[in-house]
């Protein structure tokens, strides 16, 4: 075996035992999942992805292009251009001690979501970015089982410290709460489930799924190059990436995501 091909499935398997001793020390009996097949090159601090959008929110549907950026600390933005003009969605690193998301719609306006909707535990478009070798939330929780279609997935979840109310812990617990479909041969992730909420009600639950395939290497790296996004079982939001663009290196904690 040559060296490159060595050393990549050499950090593969650092990647998937760091994983799972994360998951061991929660639960020794769990189901060991397959290997999240990422990157062969090294740890990726960041991607950038542009590509094409159909918007379908009830009778609104519109079309136009997309712009996303993941970082491995969990920051991440999504630009859309649709027909009815720019919307933007952000959010800041999940190192931060208080996390904090904005949107804006089509009249520019800026505006600072329910604090209860920022406390997912990944990046939703990019999941297996937070899930490498320090990267993510440090009070993150990972364990792995089989999920009701009966594939491997890996449950994430984070247990913030310092919250000494037990209800409140429970509850950031819960709603930072996703499963994450891997595919057995391959490696590459299928399916991200969690509950968004009301910006009212944070134990409102709204079932939300993000499909991903069309994978594709880029600089030694998978990315999907289809991501789709389902709303209480309806495709709301259908992106075709059309260029990806791998940042290598540590992950970041504090750089923005422009």
């Amino acid at each position: 075996m040559n060296k490159p091909i060595l050393w990549a499935v050499t950090f593969a398997a650092c990647a998937v035992t760091t994983i799972l001793n994360r998951a061991t020390a929660q639960n020794p009996s769990i189901i060991t999942p397959p290997p999240v097949t990422f990157s062969s090159v090294g740890i990726v601090s960041a991607v950038q992805m542009t590509g094409t959008a159909a918007w379908h929110y009830g009778s609104d549907e519109q079309s136009g292009t997309v712009s996303l950026k993941a970082v491995a600390n969990g920051q991440n933005t999504m630009e859309l251009q649709l027909d009815r003009g720019k919307r933007v969605e952000a959010q800041s690193p999940l190192t931060d001690s208080v996390r904090t998301c904005t949107w804006s719609g089509f009249d520019g306006v800026e505006h600072v979501g329910a604090d209860h909707n920022c406390w997912l535990g990944t990046v939703w478009f990019l999941p297996q970015i937070t899930l490498q070798p320090g990267a993510g939330a440090t009070d993150a929780v990972i364990s792995a089982g089989t999920g009701e279609s009966g594939k491997s997935q890996i449950h994430h979840e984070r247990h913030p410290s310092g919250v000494r109310d037990k209800g409140t812990a429970k509850l950031l617990t819960e709603i930072s709460a996703n499963d994450l479909e891997i595919d057995a041969t391959s490696g590459f992730p299928q399916v991200l489930t969690f509950n968004a909420h009301s910006d009212a009600d944070a134990r409102l639950n709204i079932p939300t799924e993000i499909h991903f395939s069309d994978y594709r290497n880029v600089q030694g790296v998978e990315i999907p190059f289809r991501i789709q996004k389902f709303v209480n079982h309806s495709l709301v939001l259908d992106l075709q990436i059309s260029e990806a663009k791998v940042q290598l290196g540590q992950p970041t904690v504090t750089s923005p995501a422009k």
